[in-house]
């Protein structure tokens, strides 16, 4: 099995980590708001399959990565826009929607 090791793997790889380091960090310090939970996790998951490319390609696989991108990226621009509106005088929270692009979805 190939390690994929490209810049777009690398990527997803340290964005999935960067959220699930926040969520950890919430966690700790205190339960967060459902919302905002739910958004990183979902988050999460959308960047890792965005960044996921089979290694060789495999269209069967293709299809399948991009159905589960369009699964969990579906609705996260507007949540992401909503999230920050509402935690915008929260300068943790600010600061952890900050390391999300603005639009991911196709």
């Amino acid at each position: 099995m190939a390690i994929d090791a490209t810049p777009g793997r690398r990527a997803s790889v340290a964005a999935l980590a960067r959220a699930l380091a926040m969520a950890l960090l919430l966690g700790a310090c205190a339960a967060p708001a459902p919302d905002l939970a739910a958004f990183l996790e979902r988050r999460a998951l959308c960047d890792h399959f965005r960044g996921e490319v089979p290694d060789p390609p495999d269209a069967q696989r293709l299809r399948e990565v991009a159905q589960q991108a369009d699964a969990y990226c579906a609705g996260t621009d507007a949540q992401l826009a909503a999230l920050r509106q509402r935690y915008r005088d929260d300068p943790v929270v600010t600061g952890q929607l900050a390391q999300f692009e603005n639009r991911v979805e196709r």
